[in-house]
């Protein structure tokens, strides 16, 4: 069944990039002041999608990292202070 739902995803997601391809196929100029580029529009936005996909998911990760440090930081807190009350809760002998 997952293999039915594979191909029914991934046979319109191939024919839809074709499509693209084919409708942006012309011939751009890159000029990145040392050398000159020429490629194709298709490959140009692809590139630039893939970048900017590559550098949200960068950002999420640091973000998520950073979340995870304070994750920590407050676990080690709470564990402290837990310790604390029970030792503050002990019946006098």
């Amino acid at each position: 069944m997952i293999r039915f739902i594979s191909w029914l995803v991934s046979i319109p997601l191939i024919i839809l990039i074709a499509a693209f391809t084919f409708k942006n196929a012309q011939l751009v100029s890159i000029d990145l002041f040392v050398f000159q580029i020429d490629l194709p529009m298709a490959v140009v936005l692809l590139i630039a999608l893939l970048l900017g996909v590559i550098i949200g998911f960068v950002f999420n990760l640091m973000s998520l990292l950073n979340q995870k440090k304070k994750y920590l930081k407050l676990k080690h807190k709470k564990e402290a202070l837990t310790g604390l009350s029970e030792v503050l809760n002990k019946p006098e002998k």
